[in-house]
């Protein structure tokens, strides 16, 4: 949903008065909003640009013991944003400038590198926070759930033909390596339904064969016919396991045991708390900082077509995330807020 946002000369938004409408509905988008209305909610390129995971895997050791984990990506360079006059400037000479950026980095040997990081929670735990930790609309914060580094990546070869080796690349969350698992978070669940179905959809039913996205060990997998296939295997079986076909099973390796106790069902988060996380971080920024966000809001609600339910709605909100940011909005927008 962020994607349908964009930026304008006045703010980060044009033409979003149905995206507002749509999120007065859902509280939870709060969290999300305290980012793209910040300074940092157009990324000055990629090599600046942080990378959280939103889902919530699990981590699995050799005694088949599991953890909650969250990834993150750190630029080593650092975080740099633009503001909304350098958007247009920059924008306005290449709306390629992000890719360019990284192109032309990596040519010259200045190669972009990011830090990987995990925060790790304990599931017996997981109810002693005042937030669910699977509610993919929360972060963690880093005071309780330390980041702690565990890798790195180096981007040290541009591609040689970027549809080839860009536009077809088909990631999904549900293949994971062993050690990780998939947690209950009900976002990660759909999503490990659905991603595959995407792919085959978007690039063909044997997107896997594709050099970009097949294993190093090439096109070994069971897949037969269909569009797009161009292997000659009339001599393979396709199902498995096969007394014809020698492949061997993956090594076994611990998965979390899944007890389960009373019913399951369709319902609301328990724990929301949708407003403390927006409230805190506002309150993190500087006054100019602060003021900037504000205005960004004044700006998006200022459009006349936004209703004035629908503006009530959103100082609401922002009062229950901090009361000084509704008061400072309803008296700019000469509105009373409805809490």
């Amino acid at each position: 949903m962020v994607h349908a946002l964009k930026p304008n000369p006045k703010s980060h938004i044009q033409e979003n008065w149905r995206v507002l409408d749509f999120f007065s509905h859902h509280p939870e988008s709060l969290n999300m909003f305290t980012f793209l209305f910040d300074d940092i909610g157009i990324p000055q390129d990629y090599r600046h640009m942080e990378g959280s995971g939103v889902n919530t895997y699990m981590l699995i050791n050799k005694a088949g013991k599991a953890h909650y984990v969250k990834f993150h990506w750190k630029p080593t360079c650092g975080v740099k944003s633009l503001l909304e006059e350098d958007a247009i400037r920059v924008g306005g000479t290449n709306h390629s400038h992000a890719t360019q950026d990284l192109y032309d980095s990596i040519a010259a040997g200045n190669y972009p590198e990011w830090k990987l990081f995990v925060q790790i929670i304990d599931p017996a735990d997981e109810d002693k926070f005042d937030f669910d930790p699977l509610d993919v609309t929360k972060t963690w914060p880093e005071d309780l759930l330390p980041l702690q580094p565990v890798g790195r990546m180096v981007l040290n070869k541009n591609i040689d033909n970027f549809f080839a080796e860009n536009e077809q690349l088909a990631f999904c969350p549900a293949i994971i390596v062993p050690g990780i698992h998939y947690s209950d978070d009900k976002l990660l669940q759909t999503r490990v339904f659905s991603y595959a179905d995407t792919q085959r959809h978007r690039l063909g039913p044997n997107y896997l064969q594709l050099p970009v996205n097949a294993p190093k060990c090439a096109h070994h997998n069971n897949h037969h016919e269909g569009f797009m296939n161009f292997m000659h295997r009339d001599e393979e079986v396709n199902y498995f396991p096969s007394r014809y076909d020698p492949v061997r099973h993956a090594e076994k390796y611990p998965t979390p045991p899944a007890v389960c106790s009373g019913k399951r069902e369709r319902c609301v988060i328990e724990k929301e708390n949708n407003f403390k996380e927006p409230g805190e971080r506002y309150r993190s920024f500087t006054p100019e900082r602060q003021e900037r966000f504000i205005g960004r809001w004044i700006d998006a609600l200022s459009d006349p077509r936004i209703t004035h339910e629908i503006r009530s709605i959103w100082i609401s909100y922002w009062s229950q995330a901090d009361k000084s940011l509704g008061q400072k909005l309803a008296s700019r927008l000469n509105v009373r807020p409805s809490i």
